[in-house]
């Protein structure tokens, strides 16, 4: 597919290639903004710039889907150097692609959509390429089917569940030990821990520019926290704002900012800061432009994020922090604590016990009260969370050895060209490593037409006799092609219909159009679409 000013052209074969079924696409404003599309997007981006691989095909789901990929990776497939290497396909030629084209990796953006799908795919064609897939939230009780379902799928160890950090590592091996069928072995897919990373900008802001930009007083001591703000898919700040009142200090300042998810939720986080008389030291700054955002990561003294909901899984906002060398208070709690380190800031304590009557209602309940409820049911500890507060707003010096360790930490775990490198040597060792797996379909795959096979009339076979009607022959005589509805013109050439008329203008057997045609998928589909649309019918 090409855009404009884009050529991508057809590589028959490639020794080292990339292949997705997903866009990588960047998330848009407002609500759209989470974690999991920002770091899949980030991933993309790094990939372009610091992959060593020969090519890239994406099999997107329609031309839609391949405007969107061509719209919002403009940049890249307006490189001179790295347009060559992107093949944009439509998924309905992901079979052929796979006898067509050796894969190093078939990679997805997320281990839940498609993974165990593409499993079963690749095993039943006996294509010999490894699947990998990233993880994200993994706090949502409708994705134990999907685990259940890849102890069926003809997972290998050569495949790889990427997992962006221990305790979400922790969480993948427990669902797939919960789900673990009786007498049938646990998959043998592969959990790997590898972080995430992020888009990193030519260089860290300067301090003092920051600064001066967003109007903080040389003598002011700023913490930001930035996340969006929801208190069910990320978390409440009642006990931040709780922690700062006491705290007090006429040239301390909080900075609270991100995008708005809960409206009801912002409004009253804003009420409470009213009530609890902290107007004049908190500020909110709503869905701030990128270059605020960087500003804000520069200038802040210290970055504080509280998170106390298990969706969240890693905490790019603390990378964020990390790479702008801001010191870090977090509640020891998933992904951060490993983010934090014992150096780069101070970890909360955090604190649960189980509700039976959450675990006894969770997949049946609404996601976000659900979410709400586990929340609101986790403990940071306060006495903990005032005294980091107090030592960040008091102590410079603390601040700066802080600082020093979080610059440290991000050069030396997080960068996207030390990912990058990573993942590649993990996805060639993969391949070497593949091995045939048994091809029998374990029946967890619907075959439409077998299941359904009773609703309809008949069925044409190879003996049934069609020929084209008056209709489909004043459109040929018109030379006017009949109108496809959208996506279809992924399966229906215009070009191929004509001459298909053309031949059955003399009644004649469908086996006939196999042998003039090909027997392949499209001709079956064409057959019954031009049967559908009145331009061929069936006769005696």
């Amino acid at each position: 597919m090409s855009g404009p000013g884009v050529v991508i052209p057809t590589m028959d074969s490639s020794p080292n290639i990339f292949a997705s079924l997903d866009d990588f696409v960047p998330p848009g404003g407002g609500s759209q903004v989470v974690g999991r599309n920002m770091a899949n997007n980030f991933f993309f981006r790094a990939l372009m710039r610091y992959g060593s691989f020969d090519a890239y095909h994406f099999f997107l789901s329609n031309r839609a889907h391949r405007n969107l990929f061509m719209e919002k990776h403009a940049p890249f497939l307006n490189d001179p150097e790295i347009a060559p290497k992107i093949r944009l396909f439509d998924r309905v030629d992901l079979p052929d692609a796979l006898r067509k084209y050796d894969y190093t990796v078939i990679h997805q953006s997320d281990h839940v959509t498609h993974l165990a799908a593409l499993a079963r795919l690749r095993n039943t064609l006996g294509a010999r390429v490894p699947l990998s897939a990233f993880i994200h939230s993994l706090s949502y009780p409708a994705y134990m089917p999907r685990y259940l379902e890849m102890h069926f799928s003809g997972f290998c160890e050569a495949d790889t569940i990427v997992c962006s950090s221990e305790c979400g590592k922790k969480v993948v091996a427990q669902c797939l030990e919960n789900t673990t069928a009786a007498g049938y072995p646990r998959s043998k897919v592969t959990l790997k821990v590898v972080p995430l990373g992020i888009d990193e900008p030519p260089g860290v802001m300067d301090r003092q520019l920051a600064r001066k930009q967003l109007g903080f007083k040389n003598n002011q001591v700023v913490g930001l926290c930035f996340g969006r703000f929801s208190d069910f898919d990320k978390m409440d700040l009642f006990p931040l704002l709780q922690a700062l009142k006491k705290v007090p200090g006429r040239d301390y300042r909080m900075v609270l900012a991100g995008a708005v998810h809960d409206q009801e939720y912002f409004r009253i986080l804003q009420l409470w800061v009213k009530a609890m008389g902290l107007l004049d030291r908190v500020e909110f700054v709503v869905e701030p432009p990128n270059q605020k955002k960087l500003a804000l990561f520069a200038g802040a003294d210290f970055f504080v994020s509280i998170a106390d909901n298990p969706q969240e899984t890693f905490g790019l906002t603390v990378l964020e922090a990390l790479h702008a060398g801001t010191p870090v208070i977090v509640s020891d709690y998933d992904g951060y604590r490993e983010l934090a380190g014992d150096k780069a800031g101070i970890r909360v304590t955090t604190r649960w016990m189980p509700v039976e009557r959450l675990i006894q209602l969770e997949s049946i309940m609404d996601m976000r009260t659900l979410h709400r409820y586990l929340a609101q049911s986790l403990q940071v500890d306060m006495n903990e969370l005032t005294q980091a507060l107090r030592l960040m707003y008091t102590d410079a010096g603390a601040r700066q050895n802080f600082a020093e360790h979080a610059r440290e930490r991000f050069a030396n775990e997080f960068n996207h060209a030390r990912i990058i490198a990573t993942l590649e040597d993990h996805w060639r060792t993969q391949k070497r490593m593949f091995t045939e797996i048994p091809k029998e379909l374990i029946p967890l795959q619907m075959d439409i037409f077998k299941t359904f096979a009773h609703y309809v009339t008949e069925t044409p076979d190879g003996e049934t006799k069609v020929m084209a009607t008056d209709f489909a022959r004043q459109l040929l005589a018109a030379n006017v092609d009949y109108p496809l509805l959208p996506s279809m013109s992924e399966v229906i050439d215009s070009r191929i219909v004509k001459e298909l008329v053309r031949h059955c203008f003399k009644p004649c057997v469908v086996g006939d159009i196999y042998s003039a045609f090909g027997d392949g998928w499209r001709t079956v589909f064409i057959v019954m679409w031009a049967l559908k649309h009145d331009l061929l019918e069936v006769t005696a």
